[in-house]
């Protein structure tokens, strides 16, 4: 205990040693003068052009006053260490100083190559007179750099960011972090976006980008996105992509996909599928305690998705509810697997979730994915007269290997499940092909309340009348479940929607 004090007391002293040295930079954008020191209130810069100019040093503070609008990018130069970030915030009472890129830069804040920089309390804008591909709110880049650590945003309004909606065209989002690993391995090594609001934000929310995409040799760790508020969002909401161990959890994305309609077939294949919280080219990512609702359109538009090229992937204590799509995809493409390029899709578990009135389906399986387990989820459904429960569907090839046990099944309609085929018109629909290959997909000891034509192992019946709350203590108490969701509610009672689901609990 006298060595872990003694450890503590000195880290403290660094630190403070460090404090100590910082330099403090203000700037006001209505009464501050680049002429001036810049270093108080009284002293304060105008611009941003004079921030960029400076090489900050590790345990700078930089302050914005409340209330201002700056305009232009911000783009600095410096990196703090672990003991001493460096940290751009707000200063004074009143709104959130605002960065407005005006359409006329690519990214508002744009940190290339930093290591251990702190952005909190501080709003974000970028929004042109059309839609251009690639526009973004903040922008987190590691170009060929190496180890590049410890980012934190917090606290940030990102708002009305109008890239394009189409995914093909380059997109855009709130938040793009982005490693390029073309000369040299480069990596995340601590990255933290937390309590972040991102409203209207074309075409995505918070996500990754790796290059190449196929080299999985060095991915970023301790990757962690918590407690974020996605709003009408154009596309997808949180993308964790190159990551190794990622955490996902306690975020809430409402009413995606709002501001233009995905029902046409034309709309829908330029605007490209979109699903609510979806890894990629990624390894051991924990998807946990969020909430998808009101996703538009059937392509892909579920809540939740395990993607190819993964490996690990668990998702548990997540609620899906109204979406358009429905609940879960599960995917892989057989042609980057069988070329070598994709590890596949294996390894996902999917348990603990809830499902709510979401639409068309539940479970989309879609590619040969392997050692999938769905298990102890529920499935509560009484707006769907026919209901797409599960599908299996070839992306080169069915799926390969997948259980489904013990998970309750509560529909009022019809409880559909099969093998399907392509259905047509480009909106991700898929129709009935035959029964599904027992000898892949093993499913046994699951509940229903109106399964269509479909019998298995250790099948149950469901009571006719249900609600979610009686569900919960079903799978809790009578399946053996070490399921506990006491925490999932107590997250789902700050829910924008929580009305809806007190009422049937």
């Amino acid at each position: 205990m006298k060595t872990l004090n003694y450890f503590l007391i000195s880290i403290s002293l660094l630190v403070g040693a460090l404090s100590v040295n910082a330099a403090h930079y203000y700037l006001d954008a209505e009464r501050g003068d680049d002429a001036a020191k810049g270093t108080s209130p009284s002293q304060a810069w105008k611009t941003l052009d004079k921030l960029n100019a400076l090489e900050l040093q590790a345990g700078d503070f930089v302050f914005l006053r409340t209330g201002s609008v700056f305009e232009g990018q911000l783009k600095p130069k410096g990196s703090g260490t672990f003991a001493a970030p460096i940290i751009l915030t707000a200063y004074g009472k009143g709104p959130k100083p605002r960065i407005d890129g005006q359409g006329a830069v690519r990214a508002t804040v744009f940190l290339k190559n930093l290591s251990h920089w702190v952005v909190r309390g501080i709003e974000i804008t970028n929004t042109g007179a059309e839609p251009k591909a690639n526009r973004l709110g903040v922008y987190l880049l590691a170009d060929n750099a190496g180890v590049v650590k410890n980012i934190t945003l917090s606290n940030l309004f990102i708002h009305d960011v109008n890239g394009v909606i189409s995914k093909d065209e380059g997109g855009g989002s709130g938040i793009l972090w982005e490693v390029i690993s073309k000369k040299t391995p480069t990596r995340f090594e601590g990255l933290l976006i937390e309590d972040c609001h991102i409203l209207r934000c074309d075409r995505d929310g918070i996500k990754g980008r790796k290059q190449p995409w196929d080299d999985l040799s060095y991915l970023s760790t301790n990757v962690v996105v918590r407690g974020n508020l996605l709003e009408h969002i154009g596309g997808d909401g949180i993308v964790p992509i190159g990551t190794d161990g990622a955490l996902i959890e306690f975020n809430r994305i409402y009413e995606a996909r709002d501001r233009f309609d995905p029902s046409t077939k034309e709309v829908s294949q330029y605007a490209g599928p979109s699903v609510g919280i979806w890894p990629w080219s990624s390894t051991n990512t924990l998807i946990r305690f969020n909430e998808v609702w009101g996703y538009r359109g059937t392509f892909d538009g579920q809540g939740y998705d395990s993607d190819f090229n993964c490996d690990g992937s668990t998702f548990e204590y997540n609620l899906s509810a109204n979406n358009a799509g429905g609940f879960f995809l599960i995917c892989n493409w057989a042609k980057h697997q069988d070329s070598g390029q994709s590890i596949g899709n294996s390894n996902t578990t999917i348990r603990h979730n809830i499902s709510l009135n979401d639409h068309i389906r539940a479970f989309v399986i879609n590619g040969p994915v392997s050692d999938v387990l769905i298990e102890k989820n529920i499935i509560y459904n009484t707006i769907e007269p026919k209901f797409q429960l599960l599908v299996d569907t070839p992306w080169g090839r069915f799926a390969e290997s997948v259980k489904v046990r013990d998970n309750l099944f509560y529909t009022t309609g019809e409880a559909h499940v099969y093998q399907g085929t392509w259905g047509g018109g480009g909106m991700g629909l898929w129709k009935y092909k035959g029964p599904l290959n027992s000898e892949t997909i093993s499913m046994q000891n699951n509940a229903y309340s109106n399964a269509h034509e479909h019998s298995e192992t250790g099948m149950q019946t469901l009571a006719p009348e249900q609600t979610l709350g009686s569900l919960i203590k079903e799978l809790e108490k009578a399946r053996n479940s070490n399921a506990d969701f006491r925490e999932m509610l107590r997250f789902l009672r700050g829910s924008k929607y929580w009305e809806q689901i007190e009422s049937v609990l």
